[in-house]
């Protein structure tokens, strides 16, 4: 069976056509430190792709300078930098070898096309599931493809974690396919006993050319493009004063050869004129002659119709047609006479010979010719020469200031010192060399401790008895684990997981929730295509007909996890009101679900900062365009994590803010959800009040309302948790009194 193969990989490929083309290093982000000295770079709101090799360098990319490897940890959306030791200036950047989405795409087609016998995959593809065990954990012993439901916070990734160190206890090989693994491979040993010396030393070359720093402060006062510039200034004005003799002389030529040429040309024009006049009565007597003859046919036709008109009987048929022929034989001799005598009151006595005209002609024209194209070089002699000035002028006219800064510099001896600092840079290029050697070393250092780690990371996948990696970083191999867990694919694309189940030999679990976003394609018009619908729109669960908690209940080949670990009843009662009442609270815990009412007014968003728990927190926005706005305020708070639900990393938070105010999610319905059920301890919900009781039944704000009709929704002004700004109150809440008239101790009326 190899159709939906080659379909998934053709619906890949038609994505793979727009993908963005792939550059071999990828700018993360400038560096920041903080006020501990920690190095690092903010990646909060981006889709971060799994990497393996991270250099810091400048603006031009690691292939360009300076570039120096070092070791990263990922954290909330933060990337730390350790063991970075002394650096060049222009590294300011930091620059990763990211596994790009073309690359994951191209990958991907290419593992879908070359995957062969694989009878897991095959049901998956046709959306048969095996029986499932008595739970979760006992169906990832069982052989067969089976799925895992369970709702947010059940401990799906728990259960998959303990079954694959279990499966791996028992000789089997496991390949746990997870998106928290995104941090232990950002997490790379980078150091080398080489990196920090070297690093040292390019520090040290730049402390060297510090040794010109004392004659720039000499020649601090001196500008030698300003002295160049005097000095052309000076040599212009001399070459201006020969330019002018020159262009009066050409002037003066020019003028002659112009008037030579206008007579010429007017010479010219006259002989035209006579020969154009002897060559028309030439034409008008030869038409004359012509005519002459017409008319003597003419008349002799007339003639003959006189003739036959007295010569025939009256009633003879034909006489009408005659008389009719005479009237126009007539009106045609009456034609040519007028012609006649118009040619011959036009025509002239000429005794000129119309061949001498011409030969004159031409002589003349050859002169004139001759003439102008004398004047023309002289004209291109004379714009050079203007060209030339006016560039000189442009460029500017030494005056008396220029003649007394130019011998000032002279005699200060400024130019000569300015030589002595330029030998002084040429004979020390010998520094740049050495520089380029140590670039090349730390280089060298850098691609080594890569190809380490990609050759560890090969022998783990071939050894290893538990190899965890993301969907991702798959590798187009097949069958080569025992057991395949793939963890938090509810939303995955069909097409990934079916690469990844088809590394299974005997079991392929795929664990997720129904409550997360839809996968996407780029571009969205890729859509409306069959095979980009069947493999990268659908997901496991929906391709084997589980769209509800419901089905999954349902169906013998999934098993459910039912008991939930993190939310409170708040959270749930939000869940059941939007149409999710697959979430339910975890026994005694308590999620508080705040309000905070802007009552129409901007979002103090710097002072929601400090809501947010010490230990950490996300803020959960609608769209892309939403997150600059957040990282903003949080610019200097490195535990708060903030970005869309598909770009926040993590499952659980003991903080989470949902920004309501810009857009209510009623288009990302599942978002939300998957936003609300992260939160661990406390809900905040930052919207408006009066767009909540307005919200219709079924949207985010209406299961919002609902809570709130219910009583389980803490509802708090902005303006009064705001600290340490001033208490705000609404203009309802005022009553305003104006006093006119004065008061009898003198003071203020209000």
């Amino acid at each position: 069976m190899t159709e939906w193969r080659q379909e998934a990989a053709s619906a890949v490929e038609a994505e793979l056509e727009h993908a963005r083309r792939a550059e071999e290093w990828n700018v993360l982000g400038p560096l920041r430190r903080t006020g501990e000295g920690d190095v690092l770079v903010d990646l909060r709101g981006r889709r971060v792709q799994p990497w393996n090799d991270v250099r810091l360098a400048g603006a031009d990319g690691p292939r360009q300078g300076t570039a120096v490897p070092v070791s990263t940890e990922f954290s909330r959306g933060v990337l730390w930098l350790h063991d970075v030791g002394p650096l060049p200036p222009e590294c300011d950047r930091a620059w990763a070898r990211e596994c790009t989405r073309t690359h994951v795409l191209s990958r991907l087609a290419r593992g879908l096309r070359q995957v062969g016998d694989a009878p897991l995959a095959d049901r998956l593809a046709e959306g048969r599931l095996d029986p499932a065990g008595d739970d979760a954990y006992s169906t990832c012993f069982v052989p067969g493809l089976h799925l895992v439901w369970g709702p947010p916070g059940s401990g799906k990734s728990n259960v998959a974690a303990r079954a694959a160190a279990k499966l791996a206890r028992h000789g089997k090989r496991v390949l746990l396919v997870t998106e928290e693994a995104l941090a232990a491979r950002a997490s790379l040993d980078a150091v080398d006993d080489e990196r920090l010396p070297l690093q040292q030393d390019l520090a040290m070359l730049s402390e060297v050319e510090a040794e010109l720093v004392r004659l720039d402060e000499e020649l601090a006062d001196y500008d030698h493009e300003a002295f160049l510039a005097a000095e052309r200034r000076i040599e212009n004005a001399q070459r201006v004063a020969v330019l002018e003799d020159e262009f009066a002389e050409l002037r003066r030529q020019h003028g002659e050869l112009a008037r030579d040429a206008a007579e010429a040309t007017e010479a010219v024009r006259r002989v035209e004129r006579s020969r154009d006049r002897v060559a028309g009565e030439h034409a008008r007597r030869a038409e004359a002659r012509v005519l002459t003859q017409q008319l003597e046919r003419v008349e002799q036709r007339l003639d003959e119709l006189r003739d036959r008109i007295r010569n025939r009987s009256l009633l003879f048929r034909g006489r009408k047609t005659d008389r009719h022929e005479l009237r126009a034989a007539e009106e045609e001799r009456r034609r040519l006479v007028a012609r006649i005598d118009d040619c011959r009151r036009r025509v002239n006595t000429v005794s000129d010979d119309i061949r001498e005209l011409d030969a004159e002609l031409e002589r003349l024209a050859h002169n004139a010719s001759v003439v102008e194209r004398a004047e023309a070089d002289a004209r291109a002699k004379l714009d050079l020469v203007r060209d030339e000035l006016m560039r000189l002028s442009s460029a500017g006219i030494g005056d008396e200031a220029d003649h007394r800064y130019y011998a000032d510099c002279l005699a200060r001896a400024f130019p000569r010192r300015h030589a002595d600092r330029e030998a002084l840079r040429e004979r020390g290029r010998h520094r740049s060399a050495l520089r380029g050697r140590f670039q090349e070393r730390l280089w060298w250092i850098g691609e080594r401790g890569h190809e380490r780690r990609c050759a560890e990371e090969a022998r783990s996948w071939t050894s290893e008895r538990v190899v965890v990696t993301t969907l991702a970083g798959l590798p187009a191999t097949q069958g080569a684990f025992d057991v395949v867990l793939v963890d938090d694919a509810g939303s995955a694309r069909l097409c990934d997981v079916l690469l990844a189940v088809a590394q299974a030999r005997e079991t392929a679990v795929v664990f997720g929730d129904l409550a997360q976003p839809w996968p996407q394609v780029s571009p969205p018009t890729l859509e409306e295509r069959p095979e980009v619908a069947q493999w990268i729109l659908s997901t496991p669960f929906s391709q084997c007909g589980i769209l509800t908690p419901s089905d999954a209940h349902a169906h013998p080949g999934c098993a459910v996890l039912t008991r939930q670990y993190r939310v409170g009843p708040a959270v749930q009662a939000i869940a059941d009101n939007i149409g999710y009442s697959a979430l339910s609270c975890a026994q005694d815990r308590h999620t508080e679900v705040v309000l905070l009412d802007t009552a129409g007014a901007p979002v103090e968003r710097a002072a929601l900062v400090q809501l947010i728990s010490e230990d950490g927190g996300a803020v959960l926005v609608p769209s892309a365009e939403a997150v600059e706005q957040w990282r903003a305020v949080l610019h200097d708070t490195f535990t708060v994590d903030v970005g869309t639900a598909t770009t926040v990393t993590g499952h659980e938070f003991g903080t989470v803010v949902l920004d309501l105010t810009a857009d209510d999610w009623h288009d990302r319905v599942r978002s939300f959800i998957s936003g609300i059920a992260r939160a661990r301890d406390v809900l905040y919900l930052v919207a408006d009040l009066g767009a909540v009781r307005t919200a219709p039944t079924g949207t985010p704000l209406g299961a919002v309302n609902a809570l709130h009709a219910q009583g389980g929704l803490v509802v708090r002004r902005l303006g009064e948790v705001l600290i340490p700004q001033q208490r705000q109150q609404s203009a309802t809440d005022w009553a305003l009194t104006v006093i006119n008239q004065s008061t009898p101790d003198g003071t203020i009326a209000g």
